[in-house]
Protein backbone atom coordinates (compact mmCIF):
# COMPACT_ATOMS: atom_id res chain seq x y z
CA UNK A 1 0.00 0.00 0.00
CA UNK A 2 2.86 2.35 0.92
CA UNK A 3 4.64 1.51 -2.35
CA UNK A 4 1.48 2.24 -4.36
CA UNK A 5 1.11 5.62 -2.64
CA UNK A 6 4.75 6.41 -3.42
CA UNK A 7 4.21 5.64 -7.10
CA UNK A 8 1.15 7.90 -7.21
CA UNK A 9 3.12 10.65 -5.49
CA UNK A 10 5.98 10.32 -7.95
CA UNK A 11 3.65 10.47 -10.92
CA UNK A 12 1.30 13.25 -9.83
CA UNK A 13 1.28 14.64 -6.29
CA UNK A 14 4.97 15.42 -6.05
CA UNK A 15 5.18 16.90 -9.54
CA UNK A 16 4.03 20.42 -8.56
CA UNK A 17 6.77 20.48 -5.90
CA UNK A 18 9.36 19.54 -8.53
CA UNK A 19 8.08 22.29 -10.83
CA UNK A 20 8.10 24.80 -7.97
CA UNK A 21 11.82 24.13 -7.42
CA UNK A 22 12.64 24.43 -11.10
CA UNK A 23 13.07 27.80 -12.80
CA UNK A 24 14.31 26.78 -16.26
CA UNK A 25 12.34 24.48 -18.55
CA UNK A 26 13.70 23.05 -21.80
CA UNK A 27 11.34 22.82 -24.77
CA UNK A 28 12.32 20.48 -27.59
CA UNK A 29 11.25 21.74 -31.00
CA UNK A 30 11.36 19.95 -34.34
CA UNK A 31 14.07 21.15 -36.70
CA UNK A 32 13.35 21.36 -40.43
CA UNK A 33 16.05 18.69 -40.96
CA UNK A 34 14.24 16.35 -38.55
CA UNK A 35 11.75 15.34 -41.23
CA UNK A 36 8.86 16.15 -38.91
CA UNK A 37 5.55 17.01 -40.54
CA UNK A 38 5.39 20.35 -38.72
CA UNK A 39 8.96 21.52 -37.99
CA UNK A 40 9.23 24.63 -35.83
CA UNK A 41 12.85 25.76 -35.60
CA UNK A 42 13.26 28.58 -38.11
CA UNK A 43 9.77 28.07 -39.53
CA UNK A 44 6.58 30.13 -39.55
CA UNK A 45 5.46 28.57 -36.24
CA UNK A 46 8.51 29.79 -34.29
CA UNK A 47 7.34 33.43 -33.77
CA UNK A 48 3.96 32.31 -32.43
CA UNK A 49 5.49 29.73 -30.08
CA UNK A 50 8.04 32.32 -28.89
CA UNK A 51 5.32 34.87 -28.17
CA UNK A 52 3.09 32.41 -26.30
CA UNK A 53 5.82 30.86 -24.16
CA UNK A 54 7.58 34.19 -23.49
CA UNK A 55 4.36 35.72 -22.14
CA UNK A 56 3.51 32.55 -20.20
CA UNK A 57 6.99 32.24 -18.65
CA UNK A 58 6.91 35.91 -17.62
CA UNK A 59 3.57 35.35 -15.90
CA UNK A 60 4.83 32.21 -14.13
CA UNK A 61 8.28 33.57 -13.25
CA UNK A 62 10.16 30.85 -15.11
CA UNK A 63 12.70 30.66 -17.94
CA UNK A 64 12.17 28.75 -21.19
CA UNK A 65 15.02 27.51 -23.37
CA UNK A 66 14.63 25.80 -26.74
CA UNK A 67 16.43 22.65 -27.83
CA UNK A 68 16.47 21.84 -31.54
CA UNK A 69 15.68 18.16 -32.09
CA UNK A 70 16.84 16.06 -35.00
CA UNK A 71 14.90 13.03 -36.24
CA UNK A 72 16.46 10.66 -33.67
CA UNK A 73 16.25 12.96 -30.64
CA UNK A 74 12.68 13.93 -31.48
CA UNK A 75 11.41 10.44 -30.75
CA UNK A 76 13.61 9.43 -27.84
CA UNK A 77 13.73 12.53 -25.65
CA UNK A 78 11.29 11.11 -23.10
CA UNK A 79 13.68 8.24 -22.38
CA UNK A 80 16.73 10.50 -22.16
CA UNK A 81 14.93 13.11 -19.99
CA UNK A 82 16.97 15.84 -21.66
CA UNK A 83 14.00 18.18 -22.16
CA UNK A 84 10.81 18.93 -20.26
CA UNK A 85 8.34 19.67 -23.06
CA UNK A 86 8.03 19.08 -26.79
CA UNK A 87 6.37 21.07 -29.57
CA UNK A 88 4.68 20.26 -31.86
CA UNK A 89 2.91 17.15 -30.67
CA UNK A 90 -0.54 15.60 -30.65
CA UNK A 91 -2.09 12.56 -28.91
CA UNK A 92 -2.51 10.86 -32.31
CA UNK A 93 1.17 11.06 -33.17
CA UNK A 94 3.02 9.40 -30.34
CA UNK A 95 3.43 5.72 -29.56
CA UNK A 96 5.42 6.29 -26.37
CA UNK A 97 5.79 3.64 -23.68
CA UNK A 98 5.27 6.14 -20.87
CA UNK A 99 2.05 8.15 -20.36
CA UNK A 100 2.22 11.54 -22.03
CA UNK A 101 0.25 14.67 -21.23
CA UNK A 102 -0.80 17.27 -23.77
CA UNK A 103 -1.73 20.92 -23.63
CA UNK A 104 -4.78 22.31 -25.33
CA UNK A 105 -4.16 23.48 -28.94
CA UNK A 106 -1.43 26.10 -29.30
CA UNK A 107 -1.74 26.36 -33.09
CA UNK A 108 -4.72 25.30 -35.17
CA UNK A 109 -4.12 23.56 -38.50
CA UNK A 110 -6.59 22.62 -41.20
CA UNK A 111 -6.10 19.15 -42.69
CA UNK A 112 -7.26 19.15 -46.29
CA UNK A 113 -7.70 16.55 -49.01
CA UNK A 114 -7.14 17.94 -52.51
CA UNK A 115 -7.87 16.54 -55.98
CA UNK A 116 -7.58 17.52 -59.61
CA UNK A 117 -10.81 19.23 -60.77
CA UNK A 118 -11.94 16.19 -62.77
CA UNK A 119 -11.79 14.05 -59.61
CA UNK A 120 -13.65 16.32 -57.20
CA UNK A 121 -16.58 13.89 -57.25
CA UNK A 122 -14.54 11.31 -55.30
CA UNK A 123 -15.57 9.96 -51.92
CA UNK A 124 -13.18 8.29 -49.49
CA UNK A 125 -14.03 4.86 -50.90
CA UNK A 126 -13.23 6.03 -54.45
CA UNK A 127 -9.63 7.01 -53.69
CA UNK A 128 -7.27 4.20 -54.65
CA UNK A 129 -3.99 6.10 -54.11
CA UNK A 130 -3.64 8.81 -51.46
CA UNK A 131 -0.52 10.94 -51.10
CA UNK A 132 0.48 11.92 -47.56
CA UNK A 133 3.57 13.41 -45.95
CA UNK A 134 5.94 10.89 -44.39
CA UNK A 135 5.25 10.38 -40.65
CA UNK A 136 1.89 12.18 -40.85
CA UNK A 137 -0.70 9.98 -39.08
CA UNK A 138 -3.84 9.56 -41.16
CA UNK A 139 -7.37 9.54 -39.76
CA UNK A 140 -9.21 6.34 -38.92
CA UNK A 141 -11.25 6.38 -42.13
CA UNK A 142 -8.11 6.38 -44.28
CA UNK A 143 -6.42 3.78 -42.07
CA UNK A 144 -9.41 1.48 -42.48
CA UNK A 145 -9.32 1.97 -46.25
CA UNK A 146 -5.64 0.99 -46.25
CA UNK A 147 -6.17 -2.06 -44.02
CA UNK A 148 -8.98 -3.31 -46.27
CA UNK A 149 -6.74 -2.87 -49.30
CA UNK A 150 -9.00 -0.28 -50.93
CA UNK A 151 -6.59 2.66 -50.70
CA UNK A 152 -2.82 2.64 -51.07
CA UNK A 153 -1.14 5.27 -48.88
CA UNK A 154 1.87 6.72 -50.71
CA UNK A 155 4.24 8.78 -48.55
CA UNK A 156 6.29 11.77 -49.67
CA UNK A 157 9.10 13.78 -48.09
CA UNK A 158 7.51 17.15 -48.79
CA UNK A 159 4.28 18.75 -49.97
CA UNK A 160 5.74 20.02 -53.26
CA UNK A 161 6.69 16.48 -54.34
CA UNK A 162 3.23 15.30 -53.38
CA UNK A 163 1.54 18.01 -55.49
CA UNK A 164 3.73 17.08 -58.47
CA UNK A 165 2.61 13.46 -58.08
CA UNK A 166 -1.02 14.60 -58.07
CA UNK A 167 -0.56 16.74 -61.19
CA UNK A 168 1.08 13.80 -62.99
CA UNK A 169 -1.76 11.44 -61.94
CA UNK A 170 0.44 9.20 -59.77
CA UNK A 171 -2.05 9.66 -56.91
CA UNK A 172 -5.79 10.37 -56.88
CA UNK A 173 -5.67 12.83 -54.00
CA UNK A 174 -3.33 14.33 -51.42
CA UNK A 175 -3.71 14.92 -47.68
CA UNK A 176 -1.98 18.03 -46.36
CA UNK A 177 -2.74 21.22 -44.42
CA UNK A 178 -3.70 24.64 -45.71
CA UNK A 179 -0.43 26.31 -44.65
CA UNK A 180 1.79 23.72 -46.37
CA UNK A 181 -0.49 23.67 -49.42
CA UNK A 182 -0.29 27.44 -49.84
CA UNK A 183 3.51 27.48 -49.55
CA UNK A 184 4.02 24.55 -51.94
CA UNK A 185 1.69 25.89 -54.65
CA UNK A 186 3.58 29.21 -54.58
CA UNK A 187 6.89 27.35 -54.78
CA UNK A 188 5.70 25.35 -57.82
CA UNK A 189 3.83 28.31 -59.37
CA UNK A 190 0.65 26.22 -59.39
CA UNK A 191 -2.69 28.02 -59.27
CA UNK A 192 -4.67 26.91 -56.24
CA UNK A 193 -7.75 26.33 -58.42
CA UNK A 194 -5.84 23.46 -60.03
CA UNK A 195 -6.22 21.62 -56.71
CA UNK A 196 -9.78 21.37 -55.44
CA UNK A 197 -11.64 19.80 -52.55
CA UNK A 198 -14.34 17.16 -52.70
CA UNK A 199 -17.80 17.99 -51.39
CA UNK A 200 -17.81 14.48 -49.90
CA UNK A 201 -14.53 14.81 -47.94
CA UNK A 202 -14.66 17.92 -45.73
CA UNK A 203 -11.57 19.62 -44.35
CA UNK A 204 -10.84 18.76 -40.73
CA UNK A 205 -9.49 21.00 -38.01
CA UNK A 206 -6.52 19.63 -36.10
CA UNK A 207 -3.98 21.21 -33.78
CA UNK A 208 -0.38 21.40 -32.65
CA UNK A 209 0.13 20.98 -28.91
CA UNK A 210 2.84 20.87 -26.27
CA UNK A 211 3.49 17.54 -24.58
CA UNK A 212 5.25 16.50 -21.38
CA UNK A 213 5.87 13.36 -19.41
CA UNK A 214 6.80 14.98 -16.10
CA UNK A 215 4.86 18.24 -15.80
CA UNK A 216 1.09 17.84 -16.30
CA UNK A 217 0.39 20.55 -13.70
CA UNK A 218 2.43 23.07 -15.69
CA UNK A 219 0.44 22.12 -18.79
CA UNK A 220 -2.76 22.83 -16.85
CA UNK A 221 -1.45 26.33 -16.13
CA UNK A 222 -0.58 26.74 -19.80
CA UNK A 223 -4.11 25.64 -20.74
CA UNK A 224 -5.55 28.41 -18.59
CA UNK A 225 -3.14 30.92 -20.14
CA UNK A 226 -4.16 29.85 -23.66
CA UNK A 227 -7.81 30.21 -22.71
CA UNK A 228 -7.47 33.71 -21.28
CA UNK A 229 -5.17 35.02 -24.05
CA UNK A 230 -6.99 33.73 -27.14
CA UNK A 231 -7.32 37.22 -28.63
CA UNK A 232 -3.60 37.95 -28.30
CA UNK A 233 -2.65 34.58 -29.81
CA UNK A 234 -5.03 35.03 -32.75
CA UNK A 235 -3.59 38.50 -33.39
CA UNK A 236 -0.01 37.19 -33.41
CA UNK A 237 -0.97 34.33 -35.71
CA UNK A 238 -2.52 36.75 -38.21
CA UNK A 239 0.52 39.02 -38.01
CA UNK A 240 2.72 36.12 -39.10
CA UNK A 241 0.39 34.90 -41.81
CA UNK A 242 -0.88 31.83 -39.95
CA UNK A 243 -4.42 30.75 -40.73
CA UNK A 244 -4.53 29.01 -37.33
CA UNK A 245 -7.17 26.57 -38.57
CA UNK A 246 -9.76 29.28 -39.25
CA UNK A 247 -10.41 27.97 -42.78
CA UNK A 248 -11.77 24.70 -41.39
CA UNK A 249 -15.29 23.87 -40.30
CA UNK A 250 -15.57 24.63 -36.57
CA UNK A 251 -15.83 21.43 -34.55
CA UNK A 252 -16.97 20.99 -30.92
CA UNK A 253 -14.39 22.28 -28.45
CA UNK A 254 -12.17 19.72 -26.74
CA UNK A 255 -12.16 19.26 -22.99
CA UNK A 256 -10.36 22.04 -21.18
CA UNK A 257 -8.26 19.69 -19.10
CA UNK A 258 -4.87 18.47 -20.36
CA UNK A 259 -5.19 15.03 -21.83
CA UNK A 260 -3.48 11.73 -21.10
CA UNK A 261 -2.72 9.85 -24.31
CA UNK A 262 -4.70 6.68 -24.92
Amino acid sequence: MRRAFSLICLAFLCQPLQAANKDTFFVGIGDASSGQTYPVNGSKYQPLLDAVLSAFSLEEGIEVEYVSLNSVDYDRWFNDSTIDFRFPDHPRWTAAKSPLFYSQPVVGVCETTRFLPQNQWMRVEDVTRLGVIKDLPVSREWSEQEIKGYTKIIRFDDTASMIEALLSHHVDGILTDTEALSEATKQLNVAQNQLVSSAHIPDKKSSLRISSEQYPAMLEKLDEFLKTHRGMIAQIARRHGLDNGRACVIRPAAKHQSELAD
